[in-house]
């Protein structure tokens, strides 16, 4: 199936003049999306008087992004086994395949899951680069995909009902605004700290080359233009050899505040290079980047934060992370953790892949009469999905923009224990709630 995607590929260079600058298009279009047909299944068979569902994934599970695969992974499996150990009806077989964060062998992952594996469902499809080399194959193939452990902007879609693509993190553009929406409403980030920015404030934007930074940025100027604030945002991208470069760059412009958009090996680098270069302006981020293990733990010289969907604090979060904790336990990877296994009861990415495993499981149970990958999108679009730790999402209608409410979180750094970790700053809100600000 032919992609109809069109990626503004420019790549900016440092602008100061910022009432002259030409902000770039990083916006995209949506796929086209088509109908699946009645009774289309693989992966389902009988065994035992039990439906066996056979669904998987592939994930980085070694080099930079293992920290984000192999405890978003663990949670997935730990989560199924948990439910086959309960369920009269359905057993869950789960396969994952590494792809050493390489979209070229996340495609043929993929590929290999639904031509040769013959899976039901793909469960927690993971990274930036593999999403978007198989998308096309997934919506050719019409095979669910549920929880896309990543925000870009391909995963947008308006009105598409029988989409089998199922985002639930946020999308990467919703990010975007809402960092930016934060950014200027917000009584934290003005000079004395208990203050909205100055409505002339310059925002400067660093991001990365790739499709999470463009997407991330896509959105930020978006909400700037809503916001007749354009002339005072700056962008600029950076890769991997460019960063000390792209952030003298920015600091030379003087900026209020600065959004460093992309995922967590390039924030934290962008984070450290910040530091060196002493700057003392205030930093947002993504939520992808809100989790303290992935970050260099040091004293900063400057505030930075970061929007979070998930959120433990209430009543109804605290009883869904109890659950996280007691099921993370019971297969080794608790507060004490079996051997060759690590503690993931505190990880972001291993609640990330919960809920993953959590939504999938609440649309096979939706399903009434034969199991097909028909009758299992219905079922997802029926209602509204309370989605673990994170409020509710609506698929109802062919929606799939993701989780559109975020908190902001702010990381604290422990001079003792020389530890850092994130704490609430603001309610999940949603973008309209924070421009009322």
């Amino acid at each position: 199936m032919k992609k109809l995607l069109a990626v503004a590929m420019l790549a900016l260079t440092i602008v100061l003049a910022a009432c002259t600058q030409s902000l770039p298009n990083l916006d995209v279009e949506e796929y086209e999306v088509p109908a699946v047909p009645a009774g289309l299944v693989q992966g389902v068979s009988q065994r035992d008087g039990k439906t066996v569902v056979k669904v998987g994934n592939t994930a980085s599970k070694t080099g930079a992004f293992g920290i984000v695969g192999i405890p978003f992974s663990a949670a997935i499996d730990s989560v199924f086994k948990a439910y086959n150990a309960t369920s009269d009806k359905y057993v869950i077989e789960y396969i994952t395949y590494d792809d050493a964060t390489d979209p070229a062998t996340g495609l043929t992952n993929t590929k290999k899951l639904i031509e040769e594996d013959k899976i039901f469902a793909l469960v927690g499809h993971v990274g930036t680069g593999t999403v978007g080399a198989t998308l096309p194959t997934i919506l050719e193939a019409h095979i669910p995909m549920v929880y896309a452990a990543t925000g870009i902007n391909e995963l947008y879609f308006g009105n598409t009902p029988g989409n089998p693509v199922f985002a639930v993190q946020p999308i990467y553009k919703t990010d975007g605004r809402i960092a930016y929406a934060r950014a200027i409403n917000e009584a934290l980030f003005g000079p004395n700290k208990n203050e909205k920015l100055a409505e002339d404030a310059t925002i400067y934007v660093l991001y990365t080359n790739d499709d999470a930074g463009k997407s991330i940025t896509a959105g930020i100027i978006e909400e700037a233009r809503l916001a007749g604030r354009e002339k005072d945002l700056k962008v600029a991208s950076f890769e991997e050899d460019t960063i000390d470069a792209a952030v003298k760059g920015a600091l030379k412009a003087n900026p209020d505040l600065i959004i460093v958009a992309g995922n967590q090996a390039p924030f934290n680098n962008a984070l450290v290079a910040l530091d060196d270069n002493g700057n003392k302006a205030p930093v947002i981020t993504s939520y992808v980047n809100t989790n303290a293990a992935s970050i260099t733990a040091r004293d900063y010289s400057f505030d930075f934060y970061g929007s979070a969907w998930l959120d433990t604090s209430t009543d109804e979060g605290m009883a869904d992370y109890m659950e996280f904790f007691a099921t993370m336990t019971a297969n080794g990877y608790g507060v004490e953790p079996e051997e060759g296994k690590e503690n993931y009861s505190l990880n972001a990415f291993a609640m990330a892949g919960f809920v993953a495993a959590k939504v999938f499981l609440e649309g096979l149970e939706r399903v009434e009469g034969d199991l097909t990958f028909l009758s299992y999108i219905e079922a997802l679009e029926s209602a509204p999905v309370d989605v673990p730790m994170g409020g509710q999402i609506d698929f109802t209608g062919g929606k799939r923009w993701g989780i559109n409410s975020m908190s902001l979180l702010k990381y604290e750094y422990d001079k003792e224990s020389k530890t850092g970790a994130f704490v609430k700053k603001a309610e999940i809100e949603s973008i309209e709630e924070i421009n009322k600000k």
